[in-house]
Protein backbone atom coordinates (compact mmCIF):
# COMPACT_ATOMS: atom_id res chain seq x y z
CA UNK A 1 0.00 0.00 0.00
CA UNK A 2 1.41 3.21 -0.85
CA UNK A 3 2.26 5.73 1.50
CA UNK A 4 0.00 9.59 1.34
CA UNK A 5 2.99 11.53 1.26
CA UNK A 6 0.63 15.02 1.83
CA UNK A 7 -0.72 13.32 4.90
CA UNK A 8 2.30 12.07 6.36
CA UNK A 9 3.51 16.21 6.05
CA UNK A 10 0.74 17.70 7.19
CA UNK A 11 0.86 15.61 10.27
CA UNK A 12 4.59 15.97 10.62
CA UNK A 13 4.17 19.74 10.18
CA UNK A 14 1.30 20.19 12.63
CA UNK A 15 3.16 18.01 15.56
CA UNK A 16 7.05 20.35 14.83
CA UNK A 17 4.30 23.56 15.50
CA UNK A 18 3.18 22.47 18.31
CA UNK A 19 6.71 21.49 20.03
CA UNK A 20 7.57 24.64 18.67
CA UNK A 21 4.80 26.74 20.71
CA UNK A 22 5.66 24.87 23.59
CA UNK A 23 9.21 25.87 23.81
CA UNK A 24 8.39 29.10 22.98
CA UNK A 25 6.12 29.38 25.77
CA UNK A 26 8.28 27.52 28.18
CA UNK A 27 11.46 29.89 27.38
CA UNK A 28 9.03 33.27 27.77
CA UNK A 29 7.55 32.07 31.25
CA UNK A 30 11.41 31.26 31.84
CA UNK A 31 11.70 35.04 31.49
CA UNK A 32 9.19 36.34 33.28
CA UNK A 33 10.27 39.23 35.72
CA UNK A 34 10.63 37.82 39.79
CA UNK A 35 7.71 39.40 42.10
CA UNK A 36 9.36 42.23 43.89
CA UNK A 37 9.65 40.94 47.56
CA UNK A 38 7.31 42.08 49.98
CA UNK A 39 8.68 45.73 51.99
CA UNK A 40 8.33 47.62 55.31
CA UNK A 41 8.74 50.65 55.82
CA UNK A 42 9.16 52.19 59.61
CA UNK A 43 8.24 55.52 59.90
CA UNK A 44 7.95 57.15 63.80
CA UNK A 45 6.94 60.66 63.31
CA UNK A 46 8.42 63.24 65.43
CA UNK A 47 7.40 66.30 66.62
CA UNK A 48 8.48 68.66 64.95
CA UNK A 49 8.51 65.96 61.80
CA UNK A 50 11.72 65.76 60.33
CA UNK A 51 12.94 66.08 56.43
CA UNK A 52 11.04 63.91 54.32
CA UNK A 53 12.57 61.08 53.79
CA UNK A 54 12.59 59.20 50.23
CA UNK A 55 12.48 55.56 50.12
CA UNK A 56 12.68 53.55 47.17
CA UNK A 57 10.27 50.73 46.13
CA UNK A 58 10.42 48.07 43.53
CA UNK A 59 7.57 48.28 41.53
CA UNK A 60 5.05 45.38 42.09
CA UNK A 61 5.95 45.05 46.17
CA UNK A 62 3.33 44.61 48.87
CA UNK A 63 3.97 47.89 50.58
CA UNK A 64 3.73 47.92 54.41
CA UNK A 65 4.08 51.08 56.02
CA UNK A 66 4.33 50.69 59.75
CA UNK A 67 3.89 54.44 61.18
CA UNK A 68 3.81 55.31 64.69
CA UNK A 69 2.96 58.79 65.31
CA UNK A 70 2.93 61.54 68.90
CA UNK A 71 -0.50 62.44 68.73
CA UNK A 72 -3.37 61.70 67.04
CA UNK A 73 -3.34 61.86 62.75
CA UNK A 74 -4.55 60.44 59.65
CA UNK A 75 -2.09 59.39 57.05
CA UNK A 76 -2.79 59.88 53.19
CA UNK A 77 -0.69 58.16 50.77
CA UNK A 78 -1.01 60.05 47.38
CA UNK A 79 -1.49 58.51 44.54
CA UNK A 80 -2.73 55.02 45.61
CA UNK A 81 -5.55 57.19 47.40
CA UNK A 82 -5.44 55.17 50.95
CA UNK A 83 -6.14 57.28 54.15
CA UNK A 84 -5.83 55.78 57.76
CA UNK A 85 -6.56 56.86 60.91
CA UNK A 86 -3.34 57.12 63.35
CA UNK A 87 -3.61 56.73 66.85
CA UNK A 88 -1.00 58.50 69.30
CA UNK A 89 1.92 56.22 69.89
CA UNK A 90 0.11 52.87 68.56
CA UNK A 91 2.17 51.36 65.55
CA UNK A 92 -0.54 51.11 62.66
CA UNK A 93 0.31 49.42 59.37
CA UNK A 94 -1.15 50.70 55.87
CA UNK A 95 -0.28 47.55 53.19
CA UNK A 96 -0.89 48.73 49.19
CA UNK A 97 0.85 46.60 46.39
CA UNK A 98 3.33 49.33 44.66
CA UNK A 99 1.09 49.07 41.05
CA UNK A 100 2.29 52.63 39.62
CA UNK A 101 5.65 53.70 39.24
CA UNK A 102 6.54 57.23 39.95
CA UNK A 103 6.84 59.33 43.39
CA UNK A 104 4.35 59.55 45.91
CA UNK A 105 3.75 61.46 49.07
CA UNK A 106 2.74 59.98 52.36
CA UNK A 107 1.81 62.65 54.39
CA UNK A 108 -0.25 64.03 57.33
CA UNK A 109 -3.66 65.25 57.08
CA UNK A 110 -3.43 67.25 59.80
CA UNK A 111 -0.38 69.08 60.04
CA UNK A 112 0.29 68.56 55.56
CA UNK A 113 3.70 67.67 56.96
CA UNK A 114 5.13 65.06 54.02
CA UNK A 115 6.45 62.24 55.88
CA UNK A 116 7.45 59.82 52.85
CA UNK A 117 8.61 60.09 49.18
CA UNK A 118 7.66 56.44 47.55
CA UNK A 119 9.52 56.28 44.02
CA UNK A 120 7.92 53.05 42.91
CA UNK A 121 10.21 51.92 39.52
Amino acid sequence: MARDRSRFDDDMVRKILILLTWAVLSGLSACAAPAAAPLTIELEVTDPPAATRRVDVPLGAEVTLRITVPSEDRAHVHGYEIEQDLVAGVPTEIVFDATMAGTYEVESHVTDAIWLDLVVK
